[in-house]
């Protein structure tokens, strides 16, 4: 059977979606130019070796270690600060670029330089191998080629970026979030046998279970202060293991965290909160140093504690302090606090000089054109205001002049200026090569375009039949289409799109409001017409629908403060119910409650109502099996006790299987109770029972300060219902619903509101697979049921409507891609491109690949099946 026969354009506008991203992408996300080999201190890169200060490093990663998570007065490292008050410990707040996610940021710590934002995609599929570091200059390489070993222990991120590079190593998944405790104990339990152990150069550790508390219950967590604690007496050990045993007393001790979190408990994205991880060097040998620090202290900006380094600073430092060639392609300065560690200055001008021939040889290598050959300058330095490159060039220039001139006899007096000099060039340098443009494939991107456009092209005659036939429906929705694609080329509409879409479903209702107001409503039967019922009916819902519409909309608006600009402001889900807690629960039992009712409402048989009964009890409880375990503050006291006797110590992942298994048989049974034949008589339509099916689902895979939405989402459901709407009404109703409750529960276009604290929901052990569909599900709740709804509202629909709605759904998804990879295309050089519009195209690739073809086009399919069984139905009734 041909689905959609006389559709061929749009058919084939989908099949080449995927072609048309994947073109585009590899030509957005190119591997950046790298240089290969190992340094070497014979090379240009790193004159001389200076006398290491160190000859041992323990790197211990506290994975999202936000700064005020240790130097805060609510901390608990207190071990950690007595050891900064002391001196033994030099305390920065690490700058993580954008993407904060580990494996970018791994690299950055570990090679010194910024990755490519491709890791992002890379970082959530563990399976894979071609980020590999294995063929990269890296200190862990630098420390192998010296004929030192390396131990691991924690993420297995590590293990991935550096296969075969540890002699001993044990890795822990880092997706699987719902474990606190176990994640972390298989790290210390090695601990110990290797402090005691003198085989091993570097002994690194990577823990997990802070970064996972703050994914499933936020900062605020009451599991957070226990955790730091925790990792704090592991560093009072690490440090008492330092002091006490003989083969440790030339060792240096790394805490730092490789991003931090924001306000939600998530990251990836660019906010301060995200951007501010700790750093601390820890040895007793800084005590000699008399580097005295106040802690805890309070921040001079948001999150900036002490000074703020460059996180890709730890590289040349490390590779410093431990004697070893910095790495070719760091972009990283050595942290000037450190430099005391050796007493001649001298010796401090080697290691700055071996760092800027470093970053010099790395500027040589991207602007190949440009002589950083004071002998062939061609620039007046003193001539004007420089920028970029330049200033770059004049630095160095001013930095060999003095070198020159301390070719005399009196070094002394010159040490100070050039010391000074060579920071200068040094930041200068890092800055122009952070900030230079990726090295994109412009090929690429306009093939991509291309392909694009021709999508677009493709349903166009569809479209502009429908909209020229569609009056004021047709104006609404092309002006959408126009407005948005505007939007995409200005960063802070990006950031706050779903304002956007709250006041195109504003504007929607009103003009829904007034052309049911001149058209009639839906009809009903004519013995139903004339009833008090019906007419109390009628008379709410032709004057007060729109505004019920627009009040309850007024309601998620607030329900999840999202974006940049709003996202800290006090809202429904973080603000109100954590303090009443039983209006939530009242909330959430009633939303249960409902959807039960509406799959009750089939009345097939009683084994039918027994099975939904027991699957939404099951439901609720497993729900409240989750949010005693991650996030009990939001549990009123007698439902806690009611967890705890009933469910705690139980199997949590068999129970969601039963369960999610379950909801799924439903559906069949609902086919199989209406095939016997006492109840033929009854038209069940299966779409309806899928739909109710799925929005327990649904229900069930969302926060639990989210699931009263799909009260909202019902009333709005059954107001459009009766409005009579036309097909593409319908379709322009579908999408804009879907885009809007994504935003209302919690959804933006950063990378750090990709919510993870369902997906690992019946999940044993790490499946990248389950673990991506859980995580889609979860977070693309709102638009699924959406998709799902407008199927029920669009059953009586005749075959050249559902042909006319997949044109308008495709139209509308090629539009908006290509206004995304337009913005992106053009704006590639923007200050923001990274921060801001590669997480936007990101987000359009999630909304046309797996929303659009994957829910969209199947919901279709889905749709024509249960027509079909419902006309089969209709025939057999005959």
């Amino acid at each position: 059977m041909a689905i959609l026969p006389r559709s061929w354009a749009v058919i084939i506008a989908n099949v080449l979606t995927p072609l048309a991203v994947l073109v585009f992408s590899s030509g957005f996300f190119p591997y950046k130019p790298l240089i290969p080999g190992l340094a070497r201190f014979e090379d240009g890169g790193n004159y001389t070796a200076t006398p290491k200060a160190f000859d041992k490093v323990i790197f211990m990663v506290i994975d999202a270690l936000r700064s005020d998570f240790v130097y805060s007065n609510n901390s608990g490292f207190l071990f950690t600060q007595s050891l900064i008050r002391s001196g033994a410990a030099l305390p920065f707040t690490a700058y993580a670029s954008s993407p904060t996610v580990t494996m970018p940021r791994l690299k950055a710590i570990t090679t010194g330089s910024k990755p490519s934002f491709l890791d992002v995609i890379l970082n959530i599929a563990e399976s894979d191998t071609s980020s590999t570091l294995a063929y990269q200059d890296t200190w862990l390489a630098q420390l192998k080629a010296n004929g030192g070993q390396l131990v691991m222990y924690g993420d297995d991120t590590w293990l991935k970026l550096f296969p075969g590079m540890f002699e001993r190593a044990d890795g822990t998944t880092s997706f699987f979030v719902s474990d606190f405790i176990e994640v972390d104990n298989n790290v210390t339990r090695h601990v110990s046998t290797e402090l005691s152990r003198d085989d091993w150069s570097a002994f690194i550790m990577h823990y997990l279970g802070l970064d996972h508390i703050g994914h499933k219950a936020g900062p605020q967590s009451p599991y957070m202060t226990t955790k730091q604690q925790e990792m704090d007496s592991i560093v009072a050990n690490i440090y008492t293991s330092m002091e006490q045993q003989q083969h440790l007393q030339s060792t240096l001790f790394v805490l730092c965290g490789d991003h931090g979190m924001n306000d939600a408990g998530n990251h990836g994205g660019s906010s301060v909160g995200e951007t501010s991880p700790a750093l601390l060097f820890i040895s007793p040998k800084f005590q000699a140093l008399d580097i005295l620090r106040q802690s805890p202290t309070d921040s001079h900006s948001d999150f900036q504690y002490y000074r703020t380094v460059e996180q890709t600073d730890i590289t040349p430092t490390l590779a410093g302090l431990l004697g070893l060639p910095i790495p070719l392609n760091s972009l990283g300065v050595f942290i000037p606090e450190l430099l005391d560690l050796w007493e001649t200055r001298s010796q401090r001008i080697d290691v700055l000089l071996s760092n800027s021939r470093q970053i010099l040889r790395k500027m040589n290598e991207m602007f190949p054109n440009r002589s950083f050959d004071i002998n062939s300058m061609d620039i007046a330095c003193d001539s004007g205001p420089l920028v970029g490159v330049d200033l770059a060039l004049c630095a160095w220039f001013r930095v060999n002049i003095l070198l020159q001139n301390s070719g005399g006899a009196d070094k002394n007096d010159l040490y100070p200026e050039l010391e000074s000099a060579l920071f200068v060039f040094l930041k200068q340098a890092q800055e122009v090569i952070s900030s230079a443009a990726s090295d994109y494939d412009l090929r690429n991107l306009l093939l991509g375009l291309a392909i694009t456009s021709f999508v677009v092209l493709l349903p166009l005659p569809t479209i502009y039949t429908l909209l020229c036939k569609s009056g004021c429906a047709g104006a609404f929705f092309a002006l959408c289409l126009l407005g948005y694609g505007g939007m995409m080329f200005a960063s802070s509409y990006v950031e706050e799109e779903q304002q956007f879409w709250n006041w195109m479903f504003t504007a929607w209702v009103f003009c829904l409001h007034v052309r049911s107001s001149i058209l009639p409503r839906c009809s009903m039967p004519s013995q139903e017409r004339n009833t008090r019922f019906y007419r109390l009916y009628d008379l709410c819902y032709s004057n007060f629908g729109a505004l019920a519409l627009l009040l309850s909309h007024r309601v998620l608006r607030r329900w999840n403060q999202t974006g940049q600009k709003f996202a800290t402001d006090p809202d429904i889900a973080r603000t109100f119910f954590p303090s009443h807690r039983l209006i939530l629960w009242f909330l959430v039992i009633l939303t249960y409650a409902n959807t039960c009712r509406h799959l009750l409402a089939h009345r097939l048989s009683k084994l039918w109502q027994l099975c939904c009964v027991t699957m939404a009890l099951s439901a609720f409880f497993l729900k409240l099996s989750y949010v005693a375990s991650d996030s009990p503050e939001l549990l009123p006291e007698a439902l806690l006790v009611l967890w705890k006797r009933g469910f705690d110590g139980g199997s949590t992942v068999l129970f969601t299987r039963l369960v999610v298994v379950g909801i799924m048989f439903l559906i069949p049974l609902s086919m199989c109770i209406r095939n016997i034949p006492q109840l033929r008589e009854m038209r069940v339509v299966p779409s309806t029972v899928f739909h109710d099916a799925l929005t327990l689902f649904l229900v069930t895979q969302s926060r639990a300060t989210n699931i009263p939405i799909f009260l909202i989402l019902r009333a709005h459901a059954n107001i459009l219902a009766t409005m009579n709407l036309s097909a593409l009404e319908l379709a322009i109703t579908s999408l804009i619903a879907q885009y809007m409750t994504f935003f209302a529960f919690g959804g933006s276009n950063s990378i750090a509101t990709v919510d993870l604290s369902n997906a690992y929901n019946g999940i044993g052990t790490y499946n990248v697979v389950l673990v991506g569909i859980l995580t889609f599900i979860s977070n693309w709740a709102g638009p699924i049921w959406w998709v799902s709804a407008a199927q029920v509202l669009r059953l009586n629909q005749a075959r050249h409507e559902r042909e006319s709605h997949m044109a308008v759904l495709t139209f509308h998804m090629a539009a908006t891609l290509l206004s995304v990879m337009a913005a992106c295309t053009i704006l590639r050089s923007h200050l923001f491109i990274w921060t801001v519009f590669s997480p936007k195209y990101l987000y359009a690739m999630a909304w046309a690949i797996l929303n659009h073809l994957a829910v969209n086009l199947l919901g279709e399919v889905l749709h024509l099946i249960s027509s079909k069984l419902a006309n089969h139905s209709a025939v057999e009734l005959l």
